[in-house]
């Protein structure tokens, strides 16, 4: 990683705890749990499902490569006041943000 991408994924932390960031703990499967901020959002999206639609809420989670410098795998897990959230999959990662699924435990 250059230094442009350390200061850039540094950046990107930085925003995202300024833009309604939350406290959340990233506990990983093997390994010590961390604390940072991330963004947490929910929304309903609409989902085939054989010859209908249906809606479906989705959590979504995101955070800094400079804080957490690799992709959450399944099962990891956010912890954000009280509640665990279990990662089910990776939805972007652009270099600088990842973004994953999450289901409520």
């Amino acid at each position: 990683m250059t230094d442009f991408d350390t200061l850039q994924n540094r950046l990107w932390a930085d925003v995202l705890a300024k833009l309604g960031g939350v406290d959340a703990v990233f506990t990983p499967l093997t390994g010590e749990p961390s604390g940072f901020k991330v963004l947490f959002t929910e929304s309903m999206q609409l989902q085939p499902s054989g010859m209908s639609q249906t809606w479906v809420q989705v959590i979504h989670i995101g955070y800094s490569l400079a804080d957490l410098p690799r992709e959450a795998v399944v099962n990891e897990t956010f912890t954000i006041d009280g509640t665990d959230y279990r990662v089910s999959t990776v939805t972007e990662n652009d270099g600088y943000v990842v973004k994953v699924v999450v289901n409520e435990q």
